[in-house]
């Protein structure tokens, strides 16, 4: 079940996803068969764009450009459920990214979207999800992440209170780090956008993940900081969607 909201020529539908998840979908409101778009938003319970609604306006916009259908679920982890210890934040971690395939699947299977044309986008957490769903589910034909840490330690264990040794931890979550699944990607075409002024993202830390990800992937820099509300980095992240989404949409 949904709740419409028609702007322009767009629909954007508030619904609820099978396993009970809350999610917006953004729509075209003129037929026709279109890429799809997953956004997964960032992690700030106290900004207004927090939440699933942060890429609406995006989404929005691709909708109206070329066709874009566009999925935008509401993060669950750690927007829901605190970081605690490995063996909880490992499983919280695999639920997650299972929840955002399971997206997907709903994505790919509408009669309105191109399977073979697929994007996703996702900043802080939902980038660092974004990266272990890809990894493994080559539907993904390309990625615009934002400030993505390369290891889940790197957040976690600083502003949480975290059960057991630091060093036992970051090595139980190794496997999970988007640093060890991001070479996966490759070569599907990847943009990497990093704050200068970020607090928490150091510029080398970004530079850390760019090499890991492999030379083909495209790095940018902003003057902004860590919510990355810059128009420019805006701009650059939907002219990649549409060069490597293609035009209009299609008719049938």
């Amino acid at each position: 079940m949904g709740t419409e909201d028609d702007r322009a020529s767009v629909r954007v539908k508030d619904v609820r996803l099978p396993d009970g998840g809350e999610a917006y979908v953004v729509e075209p409101d003129g037929g026709g068969r279109g890429p799809g778009v997953l956004f997964l938003h960032w992690f700030d319970t106290e900004a207004p764009d927090g939440n699933r609604s942060q890429f609406l306006d995006e989404a929005s916009e691709l909708a109206i450009e070329i066709g874009a259908v566009s999925l935008l679920p509401q993060g669950r982890f750690p927007w829901a459920a605190a970081p605690a210890s490995a063996s909880d934040d490992g499983k919280r971690i695999g639920s997650e990214v299972a929840a955002h395939r399971a997206a997907l699947d709903l994505l790919v299977a509408r009669h309105d979207v191109d399977a073979g044309r697929i994007g996703l986008v996702g900043h802080d957490f939902g980038g660092m999800h974004g990266v272990l769903l890809a990894a493994d589910d080559p539907r993904i034909a390309c990625l615009a992440l934002q400030a993505v840490t390369p290891r889940w330690g790197d957040w976690f264990l600083p502003f949480w209170p975290i059960a057991g040794d630091r060093h036992d931890y970051l090595r139980a979550l190794a496997p999970l780090d988007p640093i060890a699944r991001i070479p996966d990607i490759a070569p599907r075409p990847l943009l990497l956008q990093f704050a200068r002024n970020d607090f928490y993202i150091a510029a080398m830390t970004g530079l850390e993940l760019r090499r890991a990800a492999g030379e083909e992937a495209d790095m940018r820099a902003y003057d902004t900081d860590h919510a990355m509300r810059d128009p420019t980095a805006r701009r650059d992240r939907l002219e990649f969607l549409r060069e490597h989404l293609g035009g209009g949409a299609s008719s049938g």
